[in-house]
């Protein structure tokens, strides 16, 4: 037994923890080379204009990419050593970056991005609370940002880095999911093998597909609870409370950015007690201890750190409320506070939830037993990126009945070994996971909610694949990917929670001398940045790559210029102009208010760095954007 306390299946002492000095020894140069090809694989796709036909399927779901997919993880991961590893986390690589190059090649558009680059909407607000802190400027204005303020900070951070060049920030971030995704089932891959390991990696990737190349909170959220999962799957075996609390962090972090299945904490903290009871059949000592770390971490990350950004208290997680009351209206969705109380403050919301339930307590039970129907059943909604519509979408219900024989087998499998430390972890958070899903009903995001949290549902699936005998069990974890990835957690925490504030703090606000502009005209001051803008190119020799998008590209692939006055006003200027033209979404330094600036080809500066820039422009409005039209441009040198 080890001497932390709590039983475990493994053989600690017949695997001794190994030094540092020891591991770096271990680590070949074949497998340095196995990682890093890969990794270089993933900006070279991205450097050429690959065929958007082709990386669509990339981009989609589709029932004969699900299977080969599956087929090829499943056969790349049953290669041996360093092979393997070149294979396996060459695949994921490649997966991720061709269905970010469609995104690039295509002009894709739609209700969160703009010529498959620029953030729109919710997307645009984490954009531009990104920005405001770049600036040195509270992020109060941007919506999304105030209520979910790690992911504009761990934006910011990257910005940073990249001298605030979108296109690169996008991509790495892409990337840190990748890291996630694969250093997390190469962790499953040795402890229920290659089958297992590949259908979580399938399942995985097809559920982070649609979000790639956005500036969205779930990125953040999934690519942390992939290391959060990691780093809690590896206490099982060692017990450390360092690990522990490192992966309590991460997780925290992870539902923080995104909101997610937050009662996989309670569900932890019961575990805690449990796997470091020692003698005892429960200690309460570590169950508390848990608790504290739970408590102390979630005031840090969304009042404290809110606040050191210049977001007034009580603003995160303000749109919780619009979920009650969307629940105990018997599942009508979030849209049914604002339409029916015609408020966005939260007190209010609560209040009227409350009144409703009082006197009609039997319609939350509606409404949760709706969730539990979308979340599991196939459809727009579901956890499954299966999709049919009708008989004929036969080879979706099957994926779908296969993956549901599967849930139940894995919990049955690990219901039957619950004893041991690893599978009881497994288990208590997918209950997590399960007692969430009325606190999130997918009516509202979908299975966006549970980005955070997916690595605990998906291992489920997995589990019913393979046998959970004592020989499995025994090698039920590996140390090598927690040396691999732990430095990965400490930088991941350090842009989330750390660069931001600093950031926030020491920027300098640039200087500029205000314009002076014509009647009907407004004045602005912006930073221009490489990789921040697209040019809307005419001819289609010189265009296909962002930031240099094809106009016709852009107006085939939009799913939204039927309905959306923005496209719809964008596509009439750009056509009423005579020469190619760029869209800057930025900060207007004069009035710190978010436009998206509209400059022709004529007024573009030939300075291919970044460059603070003054002008004149006519505001024009659309029901929910304002395109600033410039009519003049002045460099500051």
């Amino acid at each position: 037994m080890p001497t932390s306390g709590g039983n475990s299946d493994c053989a600690p002492a017949a695997n001794q923890p190994m030094t540092i000095t020891a591991k770096l020894k271990k680590v070949s140069f074949g497998t340095i080379i196995s990682l890093i090809i890969p990794l270089l694989l993933f900006w070279i796709i991205l450097m050429f204009r690959i065929p958007y036909s082709v990386t669509f399927h990339f981009s989609n779901y589709s029932f004969g990419f699900f299977v080969i997919v599956f087929l090829i993880y499943y056969a790349f991961l049953h290669l041996k050593g360093n092979l393997g590893l070149l294979a396996a986390f060459g695949l994921t690589m490649a997966l991720l970056a061709s269905a970010l190059s469609y995104k690039w090649t295509s002009g894709f558009s739609d209700n969160f991005l703009i010529g498959g680059l620029l953030p729109y909407k919710d997307a645009k607000n984490y954009y531009l609370g990104a920005s405001l802190i770049l600036q040195g400027l509270p992020i109060e204005k941007a919506v999304q940002a105030v209520e979910r303020p790690l992911f504009p900070g761990f934006l910011a951070s990257i910005l940073m880095i990249t001298s605030q060049n979108l296109k690169i920030a996008v991509a790495i971030i892409v990337q840190f999911v990748g890291i996630g995704l694969y250093l997390s089932a190469r962790q499953i891959h040795n402890s229920m093998g290659a089958l297992s390991a590949g259908l979580y990696s399938t399942f995985m990737y097809f559920y982070i597909q649609p979000l790639i190349g956005y500036t969205l909170s779930e990125l953040l959220g999934f690519m942390l609870g992939c290391f959060a999962f990691l780093l809690i799957w590896h206490v099982s075996h060692d017990l450390k409370w360092f690990n522990f609390i490192l992966g309590l962090m991460t997780l925290l972090m992870a539902v923080s950015a995104r909101a997610g299945a937050f009662f996989i904490f309670p569900m932890l903290m019961i575990w805690a007690g449990w796997i470091f009871r020692g003698e005892n059949r429960f200690s309460m000592k570590a169950a508390a201890l848990t608790f504290v770390i739970i408590l102390v971490g979630y005031f840090f990350m969304n009042t404290i750190y809110p606040q050191l950004l210049g977001i007034p208290s009580g603003s995160a997680f303000g749109n919780f409320s619009y979920a009650l009351y969307g629940q105990v209206r018997g599942g009508t969705g979030w849209h049914s506070a604002i339409e029916e109380l015609g408020t966005r403050n939260p007190d209010l919301v609560y209040r009227a939830a409350f009144q409703f339930f009082l006197e009609h307590p039997i319609s939350l039970l509606i409404g949760f037993a709706k969730s539990y129907r979308d979340f599991f059943l196939p459809g727009g909604p579901s956890i499954f990126p299966f999709r049919f519509h009708s008989w004929q979408d036969w080879p979706g219900f099957v994926l779908w009945m296969g993956a549901m024989v599967l849930l139940i087998r894995g919990t049955i499998q690990l219901l039957k070994n619950i004893r041991s430390n690893p599978v009881s972890m497994l288990v208590s958070g997918f209950i997590g996971v399960i007692l969430s899903i009325p606190f999130l009903p997918p009516i509202d995001g979908g299975s966006r909610f549970y980005a955070s949290t997916m690595p605990f549902f998906f291992i489920i699936p997995a589990v019913g694949l393979s046998r959970l005998g004592k020989e499995r069990l025994q090698n039920f974890t590996s140390t090598d990917e927690l040396f691999i990835s732990r430095p990965l957690f400490i930088i991941l925490i350090t842009l989330t929670l750390i660069v931001p504030i600093g950031i926030y703090f020491l920027r300098q606000k640039p200087t500029y001398t205000m314009p002076s502009c014509t009647t009907g005209q407004t004045p602005f001051a912006l930073e221009i940045q490489q990789g921040s803008y697209i040019n809307l190119v005419r001819e289609a020799s010189e265009c296909g790559l962002v930031p240099e998008v094809c106009l016709s590209d852009f107006e085939k692939n939009n799913t939204e210029k039927a309905m959306d006055d923005y496209y719809q006003k964008l596509l009439l200027l750009t056509k009423g102009k005579d020469t190619d033209v760029r869209i800057i979404p930025a900060v207007d330094l004069i009035n710190q208010e978010f436009h998206y600036f509209f400059i022709s080809h004529g007024n573009i500066s030939d300075n291919p760095l970044p460059q603070l820039v003054t002008g004149c422009a006519v505001e024009i409005m659309t029901e929910n954007q304002s395109i600033y039209q410039v009519e003049s441009i002045f460099p500051i040198k």
